[in-house]
Formats: structure tokens, sequence, C-alpha cells
């Protein structure tokens, strides 16, 4: 954990600061700001361009933000940053990312989530369930046939490939394309971490990859009409009106990267929880504990995306403060998600916890995860598959978290599925 003194540096403190987050969210810290200062400023210094934000860290100025998108909208980004790019020469992918409905607000973030559902039902994800487990299964049988004596990195080996070839099968992707789906995906949205993204040039790079590839895939089904998800998103009409192709183009990339990065990143996490508490890992292995009610803990203690970002669209107050028309705001999930006024004892993982209000699908009004049916029901079927045929599954060494503000994820984590 990364130490800061009560008594001290508040004000100077830097959320934006990758190295607070070396060791995971920096949760002592979040502890600090919702006692003294529960709306604090960061000048997001690692980011010379950009202005700084706000961190919002209270369960419900949470949720009041959440609600109020007359106030604080979701336009332009997400994310703590306006650009990735600032050099006229390069384009910037925030442009793009500006299409998508998450960075939306009403009325077209809802005439778009209104076309939407009618093809996203969750009808549609439970008769995709046995496809999950065959998924699941198939995923486990690859990784045991590269390593023989059960030793994996559950999330490079597993991880990666159960998410993305399940939402990729929901939209008509081929499973055979569903490492390159992933490769677009990871290099587009994990931008903070050099490993992975050693330049910012390369998320318009994946871009330049992966656009082509979907609006070939969205072409041939206007033409040629499945049973897909993209066909349905196509198809999709509310008083007369459908989905542009371009807005159908990004939501197969907002769904890739919501689907892949989320489940991924909460199964794996809840499961290193798991294999660290033994009492914890014989209630779930025992079926003491339903499992419906562990994969809301697992998306508690870890939710997927660390924040939301949202921006003033007026001078108002919060917390006490005054934030001003065109500030920054961090919704820091990771912070509500702890908060000692909502849940007891909320640094301690417990699959018996109930309640569970958590934030893991958004701090409420318009933007609430509209996959958190399909990504309750996977993590459900990816847990029961995984202690039906792995009960003795074991870590097998330490894990290695990524490197990023915005994605709350490891980036390998060892174990041996036979103990």
């Amino acid at each position: 954990m990364t130490m800061i003194s009560p008594a001290g540096e508040l004000s100077a403190l830097d959320l934006g600061n990758l190295e607070l987050w070396k060791d995971g969210p920096p949760h002592e810290i979040f502890d600090l700001l919702r006692r003294d200062d529960p709306l604090h400023w960061s000048a997001l210094a690692d980011f010379e361009h950009e202005a700084g934000f706000w961190s919002v860290v209270r369960f419900e100025d949470i949720a009041a933000v959440g609600r109020d998108h007359e106030t604080f909208s979701s336009e332009r980004s997400i994310i703590l940053v306006d650009k990735l790019s600032w050099d006229p020469a390069v384009p910037d992918p925030m442009d793009i990312a500006a299409n998508m409905m998450i960075t939306q607000d009403p009325p077209r973030h809802d005439r778009m989530k209104a076309l939407v559902q009618r093809a996203f039902t969750p009808k549609r994800a439970v008769e995709h369930t046995e496809r999950m487990r065959e998924i699941i299964n198939l995923v486990f049988d690859r990784a045991l046939e590269a390593h023989p004596d059960g030793r994996i990195d559950l999330v490079n080996d597993v991880g990666v490939h159960v998410p993305a070839m399940v939402i990729g099968d929901m939209l008509g992707a081929p499973r055979e394309d569903a490492a390159r789906l992933v490769d677009w995906t990871n290099r587009t949205t994990a931008f903070e971490d050099p490993r992975l993204v050693p330049d910012l040039g390369e998320v318009w790079r994946a871009l330049e990859e992966f656009i082509p590839y979907v609006n070939a895939m969205v072409t041939d089904r206007e033409q040629h009409p499945t049973d897909d998800l993209t066909t349905a998103f196509i198809q999709a009409e509310v008083d007369g009106e459908h989905l542009s192709h371009e807005e159908v183009l990004m939501f197969f990339f907002l769904l890739m990267v919501a689907g892949n990065d989320s489940t991924r990143a909460v199964f794996t996490s809840g499961m290193k929880n798991l294999l660290e508490d033994p009492e914890q890992f014989e209630l779930v292995r025992s079926g003491a504990v339903p499992l419906e009610q562990v994969v809301e803990e697992f998306v508690r203690y870890n939710p997927a995306f660390a924040y939301m970002r949202r921006t003033a669209t007026r001078d108002t107050e919060l917390a006490g403060k005054q934030v001003r028309k065109g500030d920054k705001l961090a919704l820091w999930y990771v912070a509500g998600n702890r908060d000692e006024s909502v849940f007891d004892d909320p640094h301690r993982f417990d699959v018996r916890r109930d309640p569970n209000p958590h934030q893991g699908f958004g701090g409420g009004g318009r933007h609430f995860c509209l996959g958190a049916g399909l990504a309750r029901l996977e993590l459900k079927l990816w847990l029961e598959e995984t202690m039906r045929r792995f009960p003795d599954i074991a870590l097998d060494g330490d894990g290695d978290r990524l490197a990023s503000t915005f994605l709350n994820q490891y980036r390998s984590i060892p174990v041996a599925l036979h103990g």
C-alpha cells in the first residue's frame, strides 16, 4: 500500500499519479479523503496539456453526480484526459470515442439506449447460456493442452479469452478472431501502461486495424442478416428510427471493450481474493453461499473500472466546494464501494455480504451498465465451471497488476489448476 501522512499532504496529492496505483487502488488514501477532503482537487501533472480534476469519493456523492446528467455531462470523455494526442499531425482517438453511447447525454443517449435495448435483451443473454459454458470449458481445455502440468496464468491463458469469445460470439465475430479483438481493445484502453502501449500513437494504430474489421462485418450484416447481435443492432427500431452504420460500428467497439475488460478483470481479481482466503474459498466451493451473491462481492471489491468521468456543465456546489463549469470530476467507484457509511467492514472481502448495494456497474443514473445482466450471468457460469472442474485450484505465484488509474485489473495471476 502507498502510505500518506494523515496530517499532511492531501492538498498536494495528485490521484492521477500512477505511482500511487502500483499495488492497486490506494484505498488508505481514499479513506482519508472520504473523512477529510471528500471533494479533492488533483493537478493531473502527468499530462502537461490537461487541466486537473475533482475526485468524488463518497458513495452518496458519486450517486448524486451520476443521477444529474444535466449538471454533470458524459460528453467528450469518460477518462481524465480530453485528448490522447495533442499533436495536430496525429489523429486523436478521443474524437472517435466521442461517438459512443457511453459518452453521450440525453436526449441522444436515451435514443441510442432505447434502440440498443431492443437488441441487447436479458433474454438474448440467457439464450446464450450453454454457449457460454462451452466457451469457458473450451478455453480451460486449451490452457491445459498448452500446460499439461496445470500451471497456467489465470489472466493470459484463460481470462483474456473467455469474455472476448463470449461477447464476440454474441456479436457474430468468428471465434478464431478473439485474440485479435482482445489485442485491439487492450491497446485502446491500457494507454497508461507502457508495457502494452509504448506510445500513444499505438492507440490510433490499433483503431486503424479494428475499425476496418468491424466496418466490413457491419456492412456484411446489412446485406446478409443473421441471428447475431450485430444484425439485431442494425434492425432495432424505435418510432421508425434505426441506429446509423457508424453508431452500430461504435457500439460493437464499446461492447468489445466493456465485455472484454470488465468481466476478465472482475473474475480474475475475485478468484485471487478467494484463493488468498481459505475460509472464503471453502464457502464458495461447498455451495454454502449462492454464486449470485459471490458475484456481487466480486464486483464490489474489484470494480473493473476504477472511475468514470463527468464534466460540469455549469457552476455548482458539491460536498461543500465550488465546482466551475468545465471542471472534470472522477467518480471513484473503487472508493464508493469501500465507503464505511454504506458497507460494514468495507475492506474485508466477504462473499456472505448481503445486501450489497455496490457501484460496480455505475453509480446510478442513465449510464448504469447496459451489460450488467450478461456480466452477472457470465461470472456465475465461469465460477460454477471453475469450481466444478478444479476444486483444488490454488495460487502459484505473485500477481502482476496493470499500470492504470482507469482499469482496475491484473496483467498476470499464476495458478495451479490441480492444486
